[in-house]
């Protein structure tokens, strides 16, 4: 969530809640100066604009750079092809089993992540399990062949 700000106008009294660059704009505009009264809107305290260092950039009349952007919520299909990715890794037995739906939720999660980029990340994440889930699955049709191999190797 974006935080949001009083400010005290000219006219003595509260205004806002507006956000960061609603500020900025007023300091572009003049409308509001580094002696200018304003608060978080979560809190009591009152303090001159100039002390917060999201709008010291402003001040100087350097462009809005917000300190705070809250990072996006990993889609849970992107952390499923991680996890299931790093399983059919580490048990070689099972890679055949969690290599595929590892590779089905981190194209899955790719797709979601894509379609809504302003509301869920974990590209990475969907991209590893996606790696991970394919070289399980190659590993472990490697060590399945083998494996037929040798027990065909044992019968004759």
């Amino acid at each position: 969530m974006t935080p949001t700000y009083e400010i005290i106008g000219g006219d003595n009294r509260a205004h806002g809640p507006v956000t960061g660059e609603e500020l900025c704009d007023w300091i572009r505009q003049g409308r509001a100066g580094r002696n200018s009264m304003i608060r978080p809107s979560n809190t009591e305290a009152w303090r001159p604009i100039s002390t917060f260092p999201e709008f010291s950039g402003p001040l100087r009349g350097m462009p809005w750079i917000p300190l705070y952007q809250p990072a996006l919520k990993a889609h849970g299909l992107a952390v499923a092809s991680l996890v299931l990715g790093i399983i059919s890794l580490v048990i070689v037995g099972i890679g055949l089993l969690t290599g595929v739906p590892a590779a089905i939720c981190g194209h899955a999660a790719l797709r979601a992540i894509k379609a809504e980029p302003t509301e869920y990340g974990g590209s990475g994440m969907a991209i590893a399990g996606l790696i991970t889930g394919y070289i399980g699955l190659l590993v472990s049709g490697v060590m399945f062949i083998l494996m037929i191999l040798l027990w065909l190797e044992i019968i004759d």
